[in-house]
């Protein structure tokens, strides 16, 4: 079982991490961001307006102005960028010292955001739904698009130097498993019941290598 491949992809997706710069997000932008994704979750995407966020922030609507000058479509695009960034940085902190292939892979199947974080399915529904009607700016969705081909591109490593080759349709459907945990994990808030649902997801997607090797 070689390595090189998976070692590669981690110092790329690192790489990327370590290019953006977030100086400008300030704990109040984080905070407006936060309750955006919140209320998106709870609510829907398309009812969430700036005077919905300011009432849950406790200020007032032309305030939200002050920090995201262009609006609802800033704060949205922000919160989607902001998100993922979170999610990749914890991931990578699961990552960075990790040599083994397999090892890593275990780690990467971890059902904790997906389950554990809602906001992560409204990440998941708003970039698959911008790929039937196209709502996101063109240059947010090359960053979203970049963002996910450099996370994909940590499975077909990790999945090639354990031997089962290059395609890129085992990745899509690993992703397509784990996206979808929530319709298919019985967690009952127990971390012994979640522990249970990631060996499960661990075999499941090592399976769906075999069917495509």
């Amino acid at each position: 079982m070689g390595t090189e491949r998976w070692r590669s992809a981690v110092e790329d997706f690192e790489g990327h991490l370590k290019e953006l710069d977030w100086t400008h997000q300030t704990p109040s932008r984080r905070a407006i961001l936060e309750a955006f994704l919140q209320l998106a979750t709870e609510h829907g995407f398309n009812s969430v307006s700036m005077r919905m966020i300011a009432k849950e922030m406790a200020i007032k609507a032309p305030s939200l102005y002050a920090h995201f000058p262009e609006g609802r479509d800033e704060i949205v695009a922000e919160s989607l960028r902001w998100h993922f960034y979170l999610f990749a940085t914890a991931l990578l902190d699961e990552l960075r010292d990790v040599s083994d292939p397999k090892d890593g892979w275990h780690r990467m199947v971890h059902l904790t955001r997906q389950v554990q974080l809602p906001e992560s399915n409204l990440w998941d529904l708003l970039v698959a739904t911008d790929q039937f009607v196209h709502f996101l700016p063109p240059a947010l969705r090359e960053e979203l698009d970049a963002w996910v081909d450099l996370y994909e591109a940590l499975y077909r490593a990790a999945a090639q130097d354990m031997g089962y080759g290059p395609s890129v349709q085992q990745v899509k459907l690993v992703m397509t498993v784990l996206e979808g945990a929530n319709r298919w994990v019985m967690w009952d808030g127990r971390p012994k019941s979640l522990t249970a649902s990631v060996q499960m997801a661990n075999t499941a997607t090592l399976a769906l290598l075999e069917l495509v090797r």
